[in-house]
């Protein structure tokens, strides 16, 4: 696998992810406008829409930093460590999400995405890092 095709690749599942963070944001406000948060208290509904945002933002802001720095990684050493580290939380936040919730279909495309993402680049990083 070349570099281009890294970089091509990274990009396309980079742009996967934060298209399921921006997704995962506007799903928070859909139970919210549709009232089907009232029954809880209102600190278990602040609590749900702080996690449920945070989560979408992770993903938006993992999958950004993934996409900016894709080209950059080859070429500058400093980058690498903060490359790694976005990958390897994003690829612990799809598997929780595929293990927390099973029956939910946008938790396996984020693990998916993830995990894909992570396998595409500790297979070229290997010799790099």
């Amino acid at each position: 696998m070349t570099t281009f095709n890294r970089n091509a690749i990274t990009k396309a599942l980079s742009t996967g992810i934060m298209l399921m963070g921006m997704i995962h944001i506007a799903a928070t406000f859909t139970p919210l406008i549709a009232d089907k948060l009232a029954l809880l208290p209102d600190s278990a509904q602040d609590a749900f829409t702080y996690f449920s945002l945070m989560c979408g933002t992770l993903l938006l802001l993992g999958g950004g930093l993934t996409f900016s720095l894709a080209d950059k990684v080859a070429e500058y050493h400093f980058v690498r460590k903060p490359y790694v580290l976005a990958i390897a939380i994003l690829t612990i936040a799809g598997i929780l999400a595929a293990c927390l919730m099973p029956h939910n279909p946008f938790a396996w495309g984020i693990f998916v995405l993830t995990m894909g993402l992570m396998l595409v680049n500790i297979i070229v990083l290997r010799g790099v890092l």
